[in-house]
């Protein structure tokens, strides 16, 4: 019977170290799978976090942006108003000249042969740079006003083709650029 049992005792001893290491290996596997789970969570949480960074950054960057271009077009803005404001003070000579030249532009654009119409302030500036033409086109004054600062606006005798060349609407075409090298001025500045 000893034997027996010495034969019982080492095969229960052999299942207990065999269930031992397979108890072992799985505590092992199950350890592995945790820290994966672990690493892959925390690898979720770093590109989570990178990715709101990433957003808040670019949320600013837009802001600034935003407050930058504001700021641009607060600028231009203000170079109009004072353009404007210097521009509707002009008189004299060098009013009459740049008139003259307006209407020649102008002319460029429709034709030879055009009806002029002007503020009522400058009516007789624009009669003095008309004449200041000559012959060489057929230009006449309407009797009607546009209201503007300043400048002139030239039609075909038909009404057809109109060209503004009023100062507000030369400032407007000019906005573009203006804008560029304000922002420039302002960019260099900082």
């Amino acid at each position: 019977m000893e034997k027996v049992s010495a034969e019982f005792e080492a095969e229960v001893m052999a299942d207990l170290k065999s269930g031992l290491t397979e108890a072992l290996s799985k505590i092992e596997g199950a350890r592995k799978q945790a820290a994966d789970a672990v690493e892959k969570t925390v690898e979720n949480g770093e590109r989570q976090a990178e990715s709101v960074k990433r957003q808040i950054i670019g949320a600013a960057e837009l802001e600034a942006r935003n407050s930058e271009l504001k700021s641009l077009e607060k600028a231009l803005n203000e170079v109009f108003d004072l353009a404007v404001k210097e521009v509707s003070g002009m008189s004299g000579e060098a009013h009459e000249k740049s008139l003259a030249r307006l209407i020649q532009e102008g002319l460029e654009v429709i034709g030879p042969k055009a009806t002029v119409l002007c503020s009522a302030r400058e009516k007789k500036a624009v009669a003095s740079s008309i004449r200041r033409l000559g012959g060489k086109a057929k230009v006449t004054l309407d009797d009607q006003s546009i209201d503007t600062i300043g400048g002139v606006m030239l039609a075909t005798d038909d009404g057809s083709v109109r060209f503004d060349n009023t100062f507000e609407a030369r400032l407007e075409r000019m906005r573009p650029a203006l804008r560029k090298e304000v922002a420039g001025i302002l960019t260099n500045a900082a």
